[in-house]
């Protein structure tokens, strides 16, 4: 399986959007966690998920809160510091992926995720290979 064993955490907000890529991920092998985020417990859960392979993120989130805030919390945790994080999002992905880069994301994928090309774009960026993908 293309992402076999790997430990892949995932925060999203929405039940909908965590329940597909939870399905397409443990189908290609991966160990998946989650959080929605909400308070620095999640910090918190993604340290007890270790060890972590990849860390998705949204980049949208209720309450004032976006996935650069919480990459920022993420780049602040020495033991989280090497692991590659890729924004998830619906955002205009030609606004987004130039500032996602520039907040030291590993890749950008938009949502809605395509299921045939998740596992394979993940793959990718566990092999170091560039992932920046709009649509």
């Amino acid at each position: 399986m293309i992402l076999d064993k790997k430990r892949i955490f995932y925060f999203e907000d929405d039940p909908r959007n965590r329940a597909i890529a939870q399905m397409i991920l443990e189908h290609s092998g991966a160990v998946f966690g989650f959080d929605r985020w909400g308070s620095a417990n999640g910090i918190m859960r993604l340290l007890g998920f270790a060890p972590i392979d990849m860390i998705l993120l949204d980049l949208m989130y209720p309450n004032n809160v976006t996935g650069y805030d919480i990459l920022r919390m993420i780049k602040a945790e020495p033991a989280l510091a090497g692991i590659p994080v890729v924004a998830v999002s619906a955002a205009d992905a030609a606004s987004e992926i130039p500032k996602a880069r520039a907040a030291g994301f590993s890749g950008y994928i938009a949502k809605p995720i395509d299921m045939r090309l998740f596992p394979k774009q993940l793959a990718e960026i566990l092999n170091h290979q560039q992932v920046w993908h709009g649509r």
